[in-house]
């Protein structure tokens, strides 16, 4: 029974999982750019994700792309292939806005005698701020590491290939 739903899993869920990966590496890997622009697209696509803009971050992730004149297409198609990861990173983004405001604590649960309007604000206020400054953080780092890791990807696999 155990054997049978791991290799259900294998098949049905991992693989196209896996053939996604490798088809948006194939396609950003042959896109006709120098290695930096499109290094560039990505690592600003990525970064995108973690800032609070959920809708409208396809269009911004574009027009910033093209204001700094890097590959849009890395950069919309990194945006795009990172979406189911954002609740993810809005939960890194918290942690470490926490963190940076030193306020790492448990969950406090309490009964609100306020209004609806009151709790939404005090939470506004508690979480928020760290929130916001942990997606900026997050962004920064996030778009630091990916442009450095993909300059060194690029590069080695256009030497290994000219």
């Amino acid at each position: 029974m155990i054997a049978e739903s791991i290799i259900y899993f294998r098949k049905r869920i991992s693989t196209p999982v896996i053939e996604n990966i490798k088809a948006y590496y194939t396609r950003v890997m042959s896109l006709p750019d120098s290695p930096k622009k499109i290094a560039q697209g990505v690592a600003l696509g990525f970064a995108f994700d973690f800032l609070p803009i959920p809708i409208i971050s396809i269009p911004l992730s574009y027009l910033a792309a093209r204001f700094v004149r890097c590959n849009t297409v890395a950069a919309v198609c990194t945006v795009i292939f990172f979406k189911l990861a954002v609740p993810f990173f809005y939960a890194i983004n918290l942690f470490v806005g926490k963190a940076v405001f030193g306020d790492l604590r448990g969950p406090d649960i309490q009964f609100a005698g306020g209004s609806l309007a009151t709790n939404f604000l005090a939470q506004l206020a508690e979480y928020g701020y760290p929130f916001l400054v942990g997606s900026f953080v997050n962004a920064v780092l996030a778009w630091f590491i990916v442009y450095t890791l993909l300059m060194y990807i690029i590069r080695r696999k256009r030497r290994r290939n000219a």
